[in-house]
């Protein structure tokens, strides 16, 4: 029992020092895993829960809050949160509107634009080395109002085209995050700040462990559809791969710009953090909260690609920034 208790703690400290590297090859694995029917996908409510959890674990939430309320602190997050859940979904909308794009791509679209930044975004930041605060706080913040503003921005762009009321979706989307974010504060009370900051690594190797988990569901029976259309989940992997890391390219080029502005030679602070959290949006919350879809399975999917690819891409940009 002791070896086994010992061989997992090392387990979980490996698959954290090892994230880069894991993420990237679960997506492969996970695409060539059999069929089970479905089988999978009511775990995936739970393990988005845990995922949440996870994350906001390592957050002194306390402190986060008060930091957070501080007059000039506060119109940022609370610009920024309503830029990424309502100003966004907009905008992406209207583009995909006037570009006459099918409507069964701009559900798809608007479904990502109203989703929140996918909480491990901070575990992300904190193991690249990127400015942790900002991403804390915006991602604690759009959590707290995803459950209200993604269905009613989702109502209002899509109006028939979602299948639930706004109030079924508010309290499936509020009962996992905020399911995530109790079990944190349960965690934090039982083995306390002290504990949790001694055995971080471990904590990497949980948030790494579950969202390689989280591909199950997400990847059971896309390898038939990807191979009975691989067209479309081609275009669709494109999609997501540009939604993602179009929004981290553009948080760099704004960033940029000011930096030009105020005529300084660094980017201001917290910019890096800021792309990961805006690229990377929890659509997983909709694929668990919403009815069984083909297209929207496929799509989720294959946005999963770009989420993994972040700690790779953004930390291979890190290092050459720091060089």
């Amino acid at each position: 029992m002791i070896v086994n208790k010992t061989r997992l703690l090392k387990l979980l400290e490996w698959s954290g020092v090892h994230a880069r590297t894991l993420l990237p090859l679960g997506v492969i694995v996970a695409f060539f895993m059999p069929e089970s029917g479905t089988f999978f996908k009511p775990a995936a409510p739970y393990i988005l829960a845990l995922l949440v959890s996870v994350a906001m674990v390592r957050l002194d939430m306390v402190a986060v809050l008060k930091d957070a309320v501080q007059p000039r602190r506060l119109v940022r997050n609370i610009c920024l949160a309503l830029v990424l859940l309502i100003v966004t979904p907009y905008c992406l909308h209207s583009i995909a509107t006037v570009s006459g794009l099918q409507e069964s791509l701009q559900t798809l679209i608007t479904w990502y634009a109203v989703s929140p930044p996918i909480g491990t975004t901070i575990w992300m930041c904190v193991f690249l080395g990127f400015s942790a605060p900002i991403a804390m706080e915006i991602v604690l913040l759009t959590n707290l109002l995803a459950p209200f503003t993604g269905p009613f921005m989702g109502e209002l762009l899509l109006g028939a085209e979602v299948p639930l009321s706004v109030m079924t979706l508010s309290l499936r989307l509020s009962a996992i995050l905020f399911g995530g974010i109790l079990l944190a504060v349960l965690a934090k009370w039982w083995l306390g700040d002290e504990t949790i900051n001694t055995y971080r690594g471990r904590f990497d190797g949980m948030a790494t462990l579950l969202m390689l988990a989280f591909l199950v569901p997400v990847f059971d029976g896309v390898s038939a559809m990807v191979f009975a259309a691989p067209l479309m989940a081609l275009a669709l992997a494109g999609l997501a791969t540009a939604l993602n890391f179009g929004h981290q390219a553009c948080v760099f080029i704004a960033g940029h710009l000011l930096a030009v502005a105020r005529r300084k030679s660094s980017l201001p602070d917290g910019t890096r953090s800021v792309a990961v959290v805006s690229g990377n949006r929890n659509l997983g919350l909709y694929f668990a909260a919403l009815p069984a879809d083909p297209l929207f399975s496929l799509f989720v999917a294959a946005y999963q690609i770009p989420i993994y690819l972040t700690p790779m891409v953004a930390g291979w940009f890190g290092d050459r920034a720091k060089k």
